[in-house]
């Protein structure tokens, strides 16, 4: 009877071991998978990082490249109207001025 029982408490305390052991494991295991994750999202956020500085970069081009055009052609029509103005200046005034004198 008493090996029976020295059996029982043996194959309890394993049972015992086995399942802080298993406990243990289980914990090792989510503890690398919260690291994975992490390592993971690390990655792919710094890839969207980067893919978001080149798209950055790229609409930033793109705005200095539109804008370098608008004042061209800013300049072209400042340019354009400061030439009509002069040629007509002096006859815009006398027209002006025959307008109101009548």
């Amino acid at each position: 009877m008493q090996d029976i029982i020295k059996k029982l408490v043996d194959i309890d305390n394993q049972a015992k071991q086995y399942s802080e052991e298993t406990k243990k494991q289980k914990l090792e295991l989510e503890k690398e998978i919260e690291d994975e994750v992490k390592k993971i999202h690390d990655k792919y956020m710094a890839q969207a990082e980067e893919e978001a500085e080149a798209e950055r970069k790229k609409v930033e081009e793109s705005s200095k490249k539109t804008f370098e055009k608008n004042e061209e052609k800013r300049k072209a029509s400042q340019k354009k109207l400061q030439k009509k103005f002069d040629e007509n200046a002096d006859k815009w005034v006398d027209e002006i001025v025959a307008n109101v004198l009548k």
